[in-house]
């Protein structure tokens, strides 16, 4: 089976699981941090809109390490103020970059963890104070560091006594110049054998283009990470800050979807804890919801054809069919139960049609 022969790369006895607010990495789920590349005036909206598409955590960079030093540096400390607001209407931790020993101390009791860049993945004064804070560390790999480079950078962290730190894969350079950086996939893989930290993946980074970050990420679900950190913005094309690998909530919340289904398939541990059953069904209904959508988009296109041409609109022996198919599946639950979901779903689908196709004709529209 494909779980078998992958459970030696996705799983390990010795996972550390590392908590952020609830959220937990490390475990069966996948969680996904996501906003906008810097806090912005309207950060509060765009935190709201991150909650709706299912993200578990919020991206919240407030100091922005720029190239050149007349580009946006981010808000500074007046933004501090907004991501503690969209902190508490949304309920989600925030995820903040500090980029000096100052900013970790004015911002320890403010945030729920701390990202270290990857230009700063080096900085061992600013290491060793986010390590001396007590809270969670991302730590992002240097665009040319090598795995043992950036396991050496983790251990300033956790020498001060800190164990919670995650690992995150953002792209390295190379000759390639397609796109931003190159994702290493294989460092998720990789770096699960050598260290029990969790291996989460930024495939914005690495893309630089909002239409290729989809695939990235689903790759490195695929690759076993714990985890997708993603810049969303609900207007990317007015992003303060890297705008053109800005994806929309609509195709986080796509991501967030497929994330969900391909996890339980691919991961070969159980979860452990109540919080972490809630976590994997939260991300299931998620995928379920976007999943009904398609179906019911797909079965509108068989509609509109079958009205087109003239044929029934139900065909009652294909729908069994159907059921059944999908009750073979489906052992944990009983046929009848199947037949009973099956049943909505299939209804409801050829329901939303009709009331599309009546819609079209008062509107002087052809549904067809």
């Amino acid at each position: 089976m494909l779980t078998d022969l992958l459970k030696p790369i996705t799983s390990s006895p010795a996972r550390r699981r590392v908590t952020i607010g609830g959220v937990v990495f490390g475990g069966p789920a996948v969680p996904v941090i996501a906003g906008p590349c810097a806090v912005e005036p309207e950060y509060v909206t765009h935190a709201l809109a991150m909650r709706d598409a299912g993200a578990s955590m919020l991206r919240a960079s407030i100091f922005k390490p720029r190239t050149r030093p007349d580009a946006f540096q981010g808000m500074g400390e007046e933004g501090l103020a907004l991501v503690e607001k969209a902190r508490t209407l949304t309920g989600k931790p925030v995820l903040v970059e500090p980029l000096s020993v100052e900013h970790v101390e004015m911002l320890t009791g403010r945030v729920d963890a701390f990202m270290i860049g990857a230009r700063s993945m080096q900085n061992t004064p600013l290491l060793r104070a986010a390590g001396r804070s007590g809270l969670p560390v991302v730590l992002k790999r240097g665009m040319a560091a090598t795995y043992d480079e950036w396991l050496a950078a983790a251990e300033y962290v956790l020498a001060e006594g800190n164990t919670q730190v995650i690992l995150c894969e953002r792209g390295i350079r190379t000759f390639e110049t397609a796109t931003r950086n190159t994702l290493d996939v294989s460092a998720v893989p990789v770096l699960r054998e050598r260290t029990p930290l969790p291996v989460i993946v930024d495939p914005s980074h690495a893309a630089g283009r909002a239409d290729w970050v989809p695939a990235l990420a689903l790759a490195a679900v695929a690759a076993g990470a714990d985890g997708l950190l993603i810049e969303s913005h609900p207007v990317p094309a007015e992003s303060w800050s890297d705008a053109a690998q800005a994806i929309t909530p609509e195709t986080l919340e796509a991501i967030i979807a497929g994330a969900a289904v391909l996890a339980p398939m691919l991961r070969g541990h159980q979860a452990a804890e109540l919080a972490e059953h809630r976590q994997i069904i939260d991300s299931l209904d998620l995928a379920l919801g976007a999943v009904l959508q398609s179906r019911a988009g797909a079965v509108d296109a068989v509609q509109r054809d079958k009205r087109r041409t003239g044929l029934t609109v139900r065909d009652r022996s294909r729908e069994q069919e159907v059921i059944a198919h999908v009750a073979s599946r489906v052992p944990r639950l009983s046929a009848e139960a199947v037949g009973r979901v099956m049943t909505a779903v299939i209804d409801g689908c050829v329901e939303a049609s009709e009331r599309l196709a009546v819609s079209a004709d008062e509107s002087g529209t052809l549904s067809d």
